[in-house]
């Protein structure tokens, strides 16, 4: 299938499973377990406040996504139908991007930070397998970088900007959310890429996430939860996270973006012909 997607894995996974007790990784995994329900419908609730959509309408947005989560790797996708309105292929790119951002929001904030890519591409997708030049794409994507974030590959990003075009409410959300960084890569030093930004995001009855006066105690206690320990590369990789995180608050200073991830309310794609 033809589908925007998303390929994350979870940063000291090994050490996770190595130290953390078993009740306390049943608690974290039971929270991961629900990701697919939850999320959703925490995105309805910010995009559909008033409740106005239609329930089957909503169920047919949601039923629309791929999931699969297994050992410390995470894919999600939406389905991108030739058929598809032009209306309809906006909406499901907002609503796929916000459950990426809050995906990522989470799991920093349960001690499982992530890294990962969204890309574009044709993907073959069973009950519990994938397979495709796409996933080796954006797999290779997201392990160059040595920081916990998910970036945003060109062709994806350029794929949003073709549905969204400028001078559109939409275009404002994906610059909103979508911010170019310097990385750290493996292979050529600092690298100019695109990063999905979660810091300033909004769902429902969801409260803002509370950004952390010392980002580095803050970084550093999410990726030794659970009893990891912090190997040489891991240490590189806190002090580039909050590396990230300060370029992510600068840019929101600079009001280059205005982070907010709510769709205008005049958006035609708030009701999505599915």
């Amino acid at each position: 299938m033809n589908c925007v997607f998303g390929i994350f894995d979870v940063l000291g996974f090994t050490s996770f499973c190595e130290n953390c007790e078993p009740h306390a990784a049943e608690k974290v995994l039971k929270i991961i377990d629900d990701f697919e329900t939850e999320i959703p419908r925490l995105v309805w609730q910010e995009l559909d406040p008033e409740n106005k959509v239609p329930q089957e309408k909503k169920d047919m947005v949601t039923s629309r996504l791929r999931w699969l989560t297994f050992s410390d790797t995470v894919f999600m996708a939406m389905p991108l139908e030739a058929d598809d309105k032009p209306d309809t292929v906006k909406f499901n790119l907002i609503f796929f991007t916000m459950l990426v951002a809050y995906i990522n929001r989470r799991m920093f904030e349960i001690g499982l930070p992530m890294r990962g890519a969204i890309h574009v591409g044709e993907v073959t997708v069973s009950r519990r397998c994938f397979a495709g030049k796409a996933i080796v794409e954006a797999h290779r994507l997201g392990e160059k970088v040595q920081v916990a974030t998910t970036v945003v590959s060109e062709a994806a990003d350029a794929f949003f900007i073709q549905t969204c075009p400028p001078g559109t409410g939409l275009n404002t959300f994906f610059k909103s959310a979508i911010i170019e960084c310097d990385l750290p890569t493996k292979t050529s030093g600092m690298e100019k890429i695109k990063t999905l930004c979660w810091f300033f995001l909004h769902l429902g009855h969801l409260p803002p996430f509370v950004i952390p006066g010392d980002l580095k105690v803050y970084i550093t206690e999410k990726f030794t939860d659970h009893g990891k320990v912090l190997v040489d590369e891991a240490k590189n990789k806190v002090a580039n996270t909050e590396k990230l995180f300060r370029d992510w608050i600068a840019v929101n200073k600079l009001d280059y973006h205005e982070l907010s991830l709510k769709v205008p309310p005049s958006s035609p794609s708030l009701n999505p012909k599915v």
